[in-house]
C-alpha cells in the first residue's frame, strides 16, 4: 500500500536527464547493475491504436500480480481485525497491537533487504521473477491458515462457541502464525513486482507503467470489497474470503511470470555476501538520504500516521458503531471500503491535472484538510447512519491517492535514477514504522475510551489536519538535473 508512483515530470526531460544518469554512473561504478550492457530498456512499438492496444495489454499482464498483492492487503485490513475481535474474542486495543506488528514490522525488514538481493539475482528466470513467484506461494500458505485456524484450534481443544480469547487459544496462536507468514511473503512478493515493472518497460513509457501499477491495484481492492461484501454475512465468511484470497494470488502471478520477460544477469554482477552486507548498504542509504528526500519523507510519515488507524478499523466501525455489533455492519463495511477504492481509483486519473494547475502542495494540503475532517467527523457521528458512514469513508479515498502518489513523483526529481530503487525502500520505510506506532497508540486512545474504535480513528485525524500544514514543507519541484547536483546529504 506505501509504495505508488507517480512520475508527473516532462516526459523529453526526464528521459534526457535519465539516461545521462545512467551515463555518467556507469563511468563512476563500472560494476553496478544498471551499468552492465545487458540491462537495458526494450522498446515497443504504439504507433498505431492496435499497437498501443497490444501494449496495454502487455503491461496490464506484467502488473497483474500487484492485483493479488492488493487483493491481499484488502481482506486482511477488512476482515483481520473484525476475525480477531469476533471470533477469537480479542478486544479492539489487543487486535491493534497484532496487526501493528505483523504486517508493518515485516514491511520493514523484509523489503529493503529482498530489493538488495533481487538487484543482484542471478537466476536464469531472470532477477525479480524468482521471488515474485516464491513469495506468492508463501503468501497462499499464509492466507489458508488464516482461513482454518479456527477449525485447527477446535482440533486442538478451543471451544467453537467460547466467550473469551482463553477459550480460543490455540486457533488464535495459528492465526497470528499465518498472518506473520502472510505478511513476510507478501512483502517478498512486493517490491520485485514493483522492481519488475520498471525493469522490463521501456524509459519512455514509464510513467504510464506507474499508472497501470496503480490502476491495477485499485482495480483488486475494489473487486475484493465487492466480493467480500457478499459474503460477509455467511457463517464462515471469514473462511470463504481468505481461500478466495488465496486462489486470486496463484492467479495473479501467471500473467506476470508469463509475460515479463527478462534478461539473466552477468555473473560479475556482485551479490551480498551476507544479510549484514545487504544491512550495510542500507545503513549507507538512511545515513546519506538527501535533505530533500528527509522532508518528503517526514510529511509521508505524517500521512501515515493519520490514515493508519482508519485503515485497520474501518470496517469494525462500521459493524460496531453503525450496526450495533450486528454482522450485517461487515457487509456495509466492505461497500464502504469499495466506495474508498473507487474513489481512490478514479481520482488517479485527474491528479496529475490538478497538480499541473494548482501545485502538488496545494493539492496535497487540501486533501489532508478534508481526509481530517473527515476522519474526525467518525467521532462526531459516533452511531452514523450507514450512508453517512459509507460517504466519510469514501472521502479518505481522495487522501489515499494522493499521499501514496505526490511523494513518489517529488521522490524521482531528487533522486539521482541510479539510487530510485533503494530510496524507494527508505521512503517506505518511513511509511512501517509510522504505521507500527500510530496502529499501537490508536489502540491504547481506545482501550481508554471504552473500545470506541471511533476515537481511534479521530485520533488519526488529528495527525492528518497536521499534514494540512507540514504539506508546505515538501520541496519545491525542480528538474532532475537541477536537483542531482543541488541535493546534499542529510548526514555527512
Amino acid at each position: 500500500m506505501g509504495e505508488q508512483k507517480y512520475d508527473r515530470l516532462n516526459e523529453s526531460e526526464s528521459i534526457n536527464v535519465k539516461v545521462q544518469d545512467i551515463k555518467e554512473y556507469e563511468e563512476a561504478a563500472p560494476d553496478n547493475i544498471e551499468a552492465q550492457d545487458d540491462i537495458n530498456y526494450p522498446t515497443h512499438n504504439t504507433d498505431s491504436t492496435g499497437s498501443l492496444i497490444k501494449f496495454m495489454f502487455w503491461l496490464f499482464c506484467v502488473c497483474f500480480s500487484l492485483a493479488g498483492v492488493q487483493f491481499v492487503y484488502s481482506i486482511q485490513f477488512a476482515l483481520g481485525t473484525p476475525l480477531f475481535i469476533n471470533k477469537f474474542k480479542l478486544s479492539n486495543s489487543t487486535t491493534s497491537i497484532i496487526q501493528s506488528i505483523a504486517g508493518p514490522v515485516s514491511g520493514f525488514v523484509v523489503q529493503p533487504i529482498i530489493g538488495v538481493y533481487s538487484d543482484s539475482c542471478k537466476s536464469k528466470w531472470g532477477r525479480r521473477k524468482p521471488y515474485i513467484l516464491f513469495g506468492a506461494v508463501f503468501v497462499v500458505i499464509g492466507l489458508l491458515v488464516i482461513a482454518f485456524s479456527p477449525q485447527i484450534g477446535e482440533l486442538f481443544g478451543d471451544k467453537a462457541d467460547g466467550a473469551t480469547a482463553s477459550d480460543h487459544k490455540s486457533g488464535l496462536a495459528i492465526a497470528i502464525a499465518g498472518f506473520v507468514v502472510m505478511n513476510l511473503s507478501v512483502n517478498i512478493m512486493q517490491g520485485p513486482t514493483r522492481s519488475l515493472v520498471s525493469d522490463v518497460c521501456p524509459m519512455d513509457k514509464q510513467n504510464l507503467a506507474n499508472s497501470m501499477a496503480v490502476n491495477v491495484m485499485g482495480f483488486a481492492s475494489i473487486i475484493a470489497n465487492i466480493i467480500g461484501s457478499f459474503f460477509a454475512t455467511n457463517e464462515n465468511s471469514y473462511r470463504d474470503l481468505f481461500v478466495i484470497g488465496a486462489g486470486f494470488v496463484a492467479f495473479s502471478v501467471v500473467p506476470t511470470i508469463i509475460v515479463a520477460k527478462e534478461k539473466q544477469l552477468d555473473s560479475s554482477v556482485k551479490s551480498p555476501s551476507s544479510p549484514l552486507e545487504a544491512f550495510a548498504r542500507i545503513k549507507r542509504a538512511f545515513a546519506t538520504i538527501p535533505k530533500e528526500l528527509a522532508l518528503i519523507s517526514l510529511v509521508f510519515f505524517v500521512s501515515w500516521f493519520g490514515f493508519s488507524p482508519f485503515m485497520v478499523t474501518n470496517t469494525s466501525y462500521f459493524q460496531q458503531n453503525v450496526f450495533n455489533g450486528d454482522s450485517e455492519g461487515l457487509k456495509f463495511g466492505f461497500y464502504g471500503q469499495a466506495v474508498f477504492s473507487a474513489v481512490s481509483f478514479f481520482f488517479s486519473f485527474f491528479l496529475s491535472g490538478l497538480c499541473n494547475v494548482f501545485g502538488e502542495k496545494i493539492i496535497y494540503s487540501a486533501s489532508q484538510l478534508v481526509a481530517g475532517a473527515a476522519l474526525i467527523l467518525f467521532l462526531v457521528f459516533d452511531h452514523a447512519q450507514p450512508w453517512l458512514a459509507i460517504l466519510l469513508t469514501g472521502v479518505v479515498g481522495i487522501n489515499f491517492c494522493v499521499f501514496n502518489a505526490i511523494p513518489f513523483a517529488m521522490m524521482v526529481k531528487v533522486i539521482s535514477s541510479k539510487d530510485i530503487g533503494l530510496y524507494m525502500g527508505v521512503l517506505n520505510s518511513s511509511a512501517v514504522v509510522s504505521q507500527t506506532i500510530s496502529i499501537f497508540t490508536s489502540g491504547r486512545v481506545e482501550a481508554a475510551k471504552d473500545q470506541n474504535v471511533a476515537w481511534g480513528i479521530a485520533y488519526g485525524g488529528l495527525f492528518t489536519l497536521l499534514g494540512v500544514f507540514l504539506a508546505f514543507i515538501l520541496p519545491k519541484s525542480k528538474k532532475v538535473s537541477e536537483q542531482i547536483n543541488e541535493a546534499s546529504p542529510l548526514i555527512k
